[in-house]
């Protein structure tokens, strides 16, 4: 199955899922807010793909599901390690999985979660967990309250993006098979929902490629905010005729322009705060100078 079928069956299921009244519902507590709100979507979401026979885990379960299935394949702890750090697009530095959650798994203790990660699920579309280990697609998952009026919510950090993106080409280079950057896949999955007595309905749902994004159109990127990209996912908009390579170098450039441009009005700012402190400080010294 390719990608493109794969994703289309993917969004069949989940907008299947919100069409079934039971499953739509999602128990939240409403004291939950903020990251917390988030969370019983991202299993809700696990749950309702593994229904449609998708391998999906949440992040740490995905790391426990490739240990255990590793060594009972009869690889050794250190084999392994090697062979995700070092043999693994996403593997590569800490962006998805930490070298803690690592170590707990091999050492086969509770993995912790890692807030860090770049993806919320992990979805496996390989047939075997060793020679199709890098066939693995990082799913993050944004919900939001329709209710609630609200700025486009924060969704990735582009600097760290863009520093994941730099290792992942220099890994690219240095390997023979497979090219790393053509395994890379980062999708975003936008839940929709309204808040009721004990639980919320998702009432919309939406999935969006990131490595396909125009991102000339992206609302904000705030560098007051962790260098957060904002964007509702519902409104991210898609270029079919972008590659991998080309979308790397558009994201590049626009974080230059903007940075450039926040730059320039921060300095603005800063020499009018200047002047004007300058010119307080003369008016004050030369009243001294009128009374002495």
């Amino acid at each position: 199955m390719n990608l493109l079928e794969l994703r289309k069956n993917l969004e069949a299921c989940l907008q299947n899922s919100i069409r079934d009244p039971n499953k739509g519902r999602v128990l939240i507590s409403r004291r939950a807010t903020g990251s917390a709100s988030g969370l019983p979507f991202e299993s809700w979401t696990r749950d309702m793909l593994r229904s449609c026979g998708f391998l999906a885990f949440l992040q740490e379960e995905f790391l426990e599901y490739v240990v255990k299935e590793m060594k009972h394949k009869g690889y050794a702890s250190n084999r392994i390690e090697y062979m995700i750090t070092k043999e693994t697009w996403w593997g590569l530095g800490n962006y998805v999985i930490s070298s803690s959650q690592l170590d707990a798994a091999l050492r086969g203790r509770k993995i912790p979660t890692y807030q860090q990660s770049m993806a919320d699920i992990i979805l496996f579309y390989g047939n075997d967990i060793v020679q199709d280990l890098n066939d693995v697609i990082l799913i993050n998952v944004k919900s939001h309250d329709i209710d609630r009026e609200s700025r486009d919510p924060n969704i990735i950090s582009a600097k760290r993006v863009l520093e994941f993106f730099k290792d992942l080409l220099e890994k690219s280079i240095r390997s023979k098979s497979p090219q790393f950057i053509d395994k890379a896949n980062l999708w975003f999955i936008g839940i929709y929902y309204k808040r009721y007595e004990g639980y919320s309905k998702i009432v919309g749902i939406y999935v969006k490629d990131f490595f396909k994004l125009d991102v000339t159109k992206i609302p904000v990127i705030n560098f007051d905010a962790a260098i957060q990209i904002q964007w509702h996912v519902k409104n991210m908009i898609e270029r079919e005729d972008i590659d991998k390579l080309s979308f790397i170098e558009s994201l590049a450039n626009e974080y230059l322009k903007r940075w450039q441009e926040f730059v320039k009005r921060r300095t603005i700012k800063l020499e009018e705060t200047v002047n004007e402190l300058k010119r307080l400080v003369n008016v004050l010294r030369n009243k001294n100078i009128l009374m002495s």
